[in-house]
């Protein structure tokens, strides 16, 4: 009797977390981007709080933003940020005004 008892038990107590883990996945999900990436219009607005205030050109390209613009003093910024994640890898600020810009 104990043993027809036990294994329903432990096939439900092996069972259980299941749910919990998915329904906990499915609010992560619902929460982050359908792509899980950092989109366009996100990236745009790092490169702004950067300090860029005018695009000259965004990529993708290798599982990262490329971008290059213009700061309010007439440097050329260029900013790459990892799409995965939103963090800037490279932020480089040209020493003198451009003439692009």
């Amino acid at each position: 009797m104990k043993l027809m008892f036990a294994a329903p038990l432990a096939a439900l107590l092996i069972s259980a977390p299941a749910p919990l883990v998915l329904a906990q996945g499915a609010d992560d999900f619902l929460a982050a981007p359908a792509t899980g990436s950092v989109s366009r219009e996100e990236a745009l607005d790092i490169a702004r709080a950067e300090g860029m205030t005018r695009l000259k050109e965004i990529e993708r390209d290798d599982g990262k933003w490329e971008i290059e613009g213009c700061m309010a003093n007439g440097r050329e910024i260029e900013i790459d940020i990892r799409r995965s994640t939103g963090e800037i890898v490279k932020l480089e600020i040209d020493d003198h005004d451009d003439d692009g810009c």
